[in-house]
């Protein structure tokens, strides 16, 4: 007997403190907190746009761009799409956007997103994360944002809508 309330009181401090370790770690980090910094140098970030064409992060040095992750499988992603479009439409060629289409699995499903939401801006692949994880990608979807001399001024975790991300893109690529 005194054998199952020790087990019962251990299971249940286990269970607090997994609990609190989850509530702290849920609550300690706002979306726009920065994520760990790719290494010095890594403006130069081949990949592959989705015709095929080869691309480079170096290729928009001198113009701020936004790294947007994603895949059609990621709710989140799919929901801020329509509001990336709108803000690079209100940006023009003041701003690059780019989509990275992350792990897709389904390259159909991904081109009828695309259809779908009516993006123009600039889409590329990123078919094993390592994109993803040399900007510190902890979570889907990421969104990653470069000052025009190609050093990451931030990196938001999480779905971001359009005021926020329009402030953020004046914030910290357009401020003087």
């Amino acid at each position: 007997m005194a054998r199952s309330k020790l087990v019962w009181a251990a299971s249940t401090i286990a269970a607090v403190a997994l609990v609190a370790v989850v509530v702290v770690l849920a609550t300690s980090s706002s979306p726009a907190s920065p994520s760990p910094q790719p290494p010095a140098g890594s403006v130069d970030v081949p990949f592959e746009y989705l015709d095929g064409s080869g691309g480079n992060l170096a290729d928009f040095v001198g113009t701020p761009v936004v790294v947007n992750f994603w895949a059609s499988w990621c709710p989140a992603c799919v929901a801020e799409m329509p509001d990336f479009e709108e803000v690079h439409q209100g940006f023009g060629d003041e701003v690059v956007f780019l989509g990275l289409k992350m792990q897709e699995t389904n390259p159909a499903a991904a081109q009828d997103l695309i259809e779908q939401t009516g993006v123009t801006y600039l889409l590329g692949r990123d078919p094993d994360g390592s994109i993803f994880t040399e900007f510190g990608g902890i979570a889907m979807p990421t969104t990653v944002f470069i000052d025009a001399g190609g050093e990451v001024a931030t990196t938001y975790a999480g779905a971001i809508f359009a005021r926020d991300l329009e402030e953020l893109i004046r914030r910290e690529l357009l401020a003087s």
